[in-house]
């Protein structure tokens, strides 16, 4: 889909190119909706490691929006401090843990085939947060060098390497905490540093999980903000969304996506349910693409139509097993912004 449409927005502009425009509608949504409470779940996830119980989530929303407004050249480059500087730790994490002996009696027949139960699809639906950001290159469309060229190739690179390194600290961390003996401590990066490199700093974990929290937040806000952006060029959102500053962000979508998630943080205590509304609307959001995949032109196309196929059906087998109240509360959300969006258009036609 990136190799032959260049737009901002991802999978909206995909669908609003191959589908009927309600479609692109609810993909553009559902990833605004979903990244907002992705944007306060993570800021809070900064605050818990620092300052539990003052207002450093709002404080850093506020703070990265700031560096998104300078335009996507800065964004990008702090962007890749940030990653590059998290996926050294990681990378120290797992060679730590190899150096220091991995114990195969951990990795029994239930650890090499999963349960496929219910609660196996739900963690998997939950799960799915960690790697929806993979494609985020992909909404910031022809802001990208040569994007139908860099972005498919910046997606499938980004996504082989974190399935490697996800599976590498999965194998380290069951073969040296072996959690089927012991409860996984909360803070398991700890944990496993003190059985492995018991000389690295504790403070040192914290400060990686802060950076890697804020790299999340700065990518989330400059991909939503342009989603936004381009929703609003297509008149699915109003025109002022669409305005940009001299650095060429979106800077009114960048404030009020802002607003949203310090909303969220301030008005209400963390719970589980957030990340599992993120899970929810970016499932529904990436089920929209493999339909948009499905449809494509044949000469357009570069995989067959069971891949698609494929995605659309584990997307939606996931989609309905997040836990909690998210499918039902999110699915109302969703109808009551078509509703809205109907209303709205029939009074512009009768004007």
């Amino acid at each position: 889909l990136a190799s032959n449409v260049s737009r901002a927005g991802g999978i909206y502009a995909y669908a609003r190119t191959y589908l009927p425009p309600v479609f692109s509608f609810v993909a553009g949504f559902s990833f605004v909706f979903g990244k907002i409470a992705s944007i306060a779940a993570i800021a809070i996830i900064i605050q818990t490691y620092l300052l539990p119980g003052y207002h450093l989530a709002t404080a850093v929303v506020i703070l990265m929006t700031l560096l998104n407004l300078l335009g996507i050249n800065r964004t990008a480059l702090m962007a890749a401090v940030l990653a590059i500087s998290t996926t050294s730790f990681l990378l120290f994490s797992v060679g730590s843990g190899f150096a220091s002996g991995i114990s195969l009696s951990s990795f029994d027949s239930q650890f090499l085939i999963p349960d496929l139960s219910l609660n196996t699809l739900s963690s998997a639906s939950i799960i799915f947060f960690a790697f929806a950001g993979y494609a985020r290159v992909a909404t910031l469309g022809d802001e990208v060098k040569d994007p139908k060229r860099n972005i498919p190739r910046a997606i499938v690179i980004s996504l082989s390497l974190v399935l490697v390194i996800y599976s590498l600290i999965t194998f380290v961390v069951v073969g040296v905490l072996n959690p089927s003996n012991e409860a996984m401590p909360s803070a398991v990066f700890e944990a496993l540093l003190f059985r492995t490199a018991s000389w690295f700093p504790a403070w040192l974990i914290d400060v990686v999980v802060v950076g890697a929290s804020l790299g999340s937040i700065l990518a989330l806000l400059a991909g939503v903000s342009r989603t936004a952006a381009t929703m609003a060029e297509d008149s699915e959102l109003p025109k002022l969304f669409a305005k940009r500053n001299r650095f060429g962000a979106p800077w009114l979508a960048e404030f009020l996506i802002a607003v949203g998630a310090v909303i969220l943080i301030e008005t209400s205590q963390y719970t589980q349910w957030v990340i599992a509304f993120s899970s929810f609307s970016v499932l529904l959001y990436y089920a929209i693409g493999h339909v948009a995949a499905l449809v494509q032109p044949k000469p357009e196309r570069k995989q067959p139509r069971l891949v698609a196929v494929l995605g659309l059906l584990l997307c939606l087998a996931l989609l309905i097993c997040v836990p909690g109240p998210a499918v039902g509360v999110s699915s109302g959300i969703i109808l009551v912004a078509l509703l809205v969006r109907y209303a709205l258009r029939r009074i512009a036609l009768s004007n």
